[in-house]
């Protein structure tokens, strides 16, 4: 009778790699996604009325849980001070 053993992968070494992995692939993602334009994004208070997030790279400001006007006025006054 001829039997073959095949190495048995361990699942202590899986997590580990999965997650070297997964943080490979967030810096090719960050890398990829490198813009100096601002980003916006929304969000919702308790009540689940919408709100409004932004970061603008050049200067480092952000504004959280804005309403729209609050946004449009942030993103003005950004845009006139550089």
């Amino acid at each position: 009778m001829n039997t073959c053993y095949w190495p048995i992968p361990t699942s202590g070494n899986l997590p580990s790699l999965v997650a070297k992995l997964g943080s490979v692939w967030q810096a090719v993602l960050n890398y990829l996604d490198a813009t100096s334009e601002p980003r916006v994004w929304p969000a919702t208070d308790a009540s689940g009325h919408p709100l409004w997030n932004a970061y603008d790279p050049m200067s480092q400001l952000s504004i959280d849980h804005a309403s729209a006007d609050e946004l449009c006025t942030w993103l003005e006054e950004l845009h006139y001070r550089s």
